[in-house]
């Protein structure tokens, strides 16, 4: 059927029905080939096996160890969050793409061992290195001092305590360091 104009006697346009019949029919279409792409990706997903493979621990035995510590001298007062990423601590202004991905790669795949936060509102208070004795290799001198810097800029205390046997000597300067 081919689509008429109205004649004088007033009969209806037959345009309008045809052109809905399309957009009807274009509808569908989209729609189910929205749902064919979508149903391609699940199983598409659903058989690929990924490399992963889940790590027997988070912390490392020196890690778990002064987490024990922490937990003991800090109590219920605060929390204790583990391996936090820097890119979770920070934001950065408003600034052009360029300068963003020039700070924001500094940061993005770096961590600090402990983070101690307020319990009411899990703000941020002092953040803790565990230096073992990759601590005292060129590359991670650097990397260290780099992290302070932007601790600094920050304004979020950060303390280095040396991987020891026994850390009361560390017990003060971090509750003084958290005041």
């Amino acid at each position: 059927m081919w689509a008429r104009k109205s004649s004088a006697i007033g009969r209806p346009f037959l345009y309008p029905k045809i052109m809905l019949k399309f957009y009807l029919i274009y509808i569908g279409f989209l729609i189910s080939s929205i749902l064919a792409v979508i149903v391609i990706a699940f199983f598409k997903i659903k058989n690929t096996s990924f490399p992963y493979i889940k790590k027997e621990y988070l912390l490392s035995e020196a890690e778990k160890k002064f987490y024990f510590v922490l937990v003991k001298i800090l109590g219920n007062d605060y929390l204790i969050f583990p391996k936090v990423r820097m890119a979770d601590l920070f934001y950065m202004p408003k600034m052009s793409n360029s300068r963003f991905y020039h700070y924001f790669n500094k940061i993005q795949s770096k961590h600090v061992d402990f983070l101690i936060c307020d319990k009411e509102n899990i703000r941020p208070l002092l953040a803790i290195e565990l230096d073992d004795s990759s601590h005292y290799k060129m590359d991670r001198i650097l990397r260290d001092k780099l992290v302070d810097k932007i601790f600094e800029g920050a304004k979020l205390p950060i303390y280095h305590v040396a991987v020891s046997p026994n850390y009361s000597s560390a017990v003060e300067e971090i509750m003084s360091a958290i005041k």
